[in-house]
């Protein structure tokens, strides 16, 4: 018998133990952001700024709740960043929580003016101006359009029920 027939076989129990049967180890590890995160990854990589870093998770948030996120993140000194932003590296990041915003290691901060669901081509077209142009105040990015992610439905009912049980989850 292998490991996995020993998590499948009745009468068997894996609670407790390192070994999920597939359909536990698959509710267990899926993020319901993976879609989202995909997308707009793909997105970014068509305007041509392929990230250091890409991540997606589950985090404890600045009040000790459960938050999923994603990151992007282009270090300081990253080629795809343009001279302004270069030296201070940008990250842009979404949460359930807040939405989308980009920073840089000097914490400078810009909250994205778009749906917390935005299109993942406004998610890129964003990272391409902060990359052009850092995170200047004087400088703001101003979405082209207005755009939710067309999955956004699906997403929105996966944080509705990660809101009401995040226990599933973490």
């Amino acid at each position: 018998m292998t490991a996995l027939d020993a998590g499948t076989s009745a009468g068997k129990s894996t609670r407790d133990s390192v070994l999920l049967p597939p359909g536990d180890a698959t509710r267990a590890l899926a993020l319901p952001q993976i879609p989202y995160a995909d997308a707009v990854y793909a997105a970014l990589l068509a305007v041509g700024l392929q990230p250091s870093a890409y991540e997606a998770g589950l985090r404890r948030g600045r009040t000790g709740a459960p938050e999923l996120y994603v990151r992007a993140v282009w270090p300081a000194g990253a080629p795809a960043l343009a001279d302004p932003a270069r030296p201070r590296g940008l990250t842009i990041a979404w949460s359930h929580v807040t939405g989308w915003a980009a920073h840089d290691v000097d914490e400078q901060c810009a909250l994205l003016p778009v749906d917390a669901l935005a299109a993942p081509e406004l998610v890129a077209d964003a990272a391409r101006h902060h990359a052009a142009h850092g995170i200047d105040p004087d400088q703001p990015w101003t979405p082209p359009a207005d755009g939710r992610w067309t999955d956004a439905v699906y997403l929105d009912i996966a944080l509705s029920r990660f809101e009401d049980h995040p226990e599933e989850v973490w």
